[in-house]
């Protein structure tokens, strides 16, 4: 099955305005998708509100009609991506009363409230900042109350600067508690193709990383674009399979009602 569990549509702050639901859809139908996650934005800060989502209500009733009105076409989940589950209770109360198939959990904001694409790392201690990434990482999936886990990857796409070429290498302990956690608690561990549009070039995360997530057991893999805009829907995705099978994976996770089920990769 091809899949595309990671996707945004003018409901994200971030995203290409306009863009409805309905038009995303169409855009995955002709893209060749057969299973694709709507997971807007919806992150939640330590010094103030919710905020990347700019009607989050309108946004989940307009994808349960989608799945309505593509059903036969393709399936379309009911997802959310909500950043920094863990720096605000409202985060675990919007989740608990919602109908939803499928809930990423990431990490795009540290302590600070300043995403982490913003920070001006020529000033920072990169070492000092990947380290303090990890241990959110790893509070982060402590709390839970998520399905995916979100690209690791994340800071990897915006620290280059000068000679400077950021790598998770020096830091594969911590990487691996974040594997570990991943794997206990049961959550998808996610290739994002984000990383396609930056310095990268590539799909994340690191293929090393995959390699060390598949030996320590891992099972539960998703797959998703980030696509924030029509264009791009499924972009990147063959190349996601194509470093899932090469690490060892037949199946994705997917989620309905949150509850994981296998299927194979397509």
């Amino acid at each position: 099955m091809r899949v595309d569990l990671h996707m945004h549509t003018g409901y994200s702050a971030d995203a290409a305005f306009p863009q409805s639901v309905e038009d995303k859809v169409r855009a995955c139908c002709a893209a060749g998708l057969e299973i694709i996650g709507i997971t807007d934005h919806l992150d939640f800060y330590r010094t103030r509100g919710p905020s990347e989502n700019r009607d989050a209500e309108a946004c989940l009733r307009d994808i349960r009609a989608a799945k309505q009105a593509f059903a036969g076409e393709l399936e379309v989940l009911t997802g959310i991506e909500i950043g920094q589950i863990h720096a605000d209770p409202a985060a675990d109360e919007f989740v608990c009363t919602h109908e939803l198939d499928m809930v990423i959990g990431s990490l795009h904001a540290m302590p600070n409230d300043l995403d982490i694409y913003f920070h001006d790392y020529k000033r920072l201690n990169c070492d000092a900042f990947l380290r303090a990434y990890f241990d959110q990482m790893l509070e982060m999936e402590a709390h839970g109350g998520f399905d995916v886990l979100a690209h690791i990857d994340y800071p990897l796409r915006v620290m280059k600067h000068g000679d400077y070429v950021p790598s998770f290498d020096h830091y594969m302990d911590r990487v691996e508690q974040v594997l570990r956690a991943c794997i206990d608690r049961g959550y998808a561990f996610e290739l994002n193709a984000a990383g396609l549009g930056s310095w990268m070039k590539k799909v994340g995360p690191p293929q090393n990383i995959l390699y060390e997530y598949r030996r320590m057991g891992g099972e539960r893999i998703s797959i998703g674009s980030d696509s924030h805009a029509l264009d791009n829907a499924g972009r990147g995705i063959d190349d996601c399979v194509q470093n899932a099978r090469d690490a060892g994976f037949t199946s994705v996770t997917v989620f309905r009602n949150r509850v994981p089920e296998q299927v194979a990769l397509g």
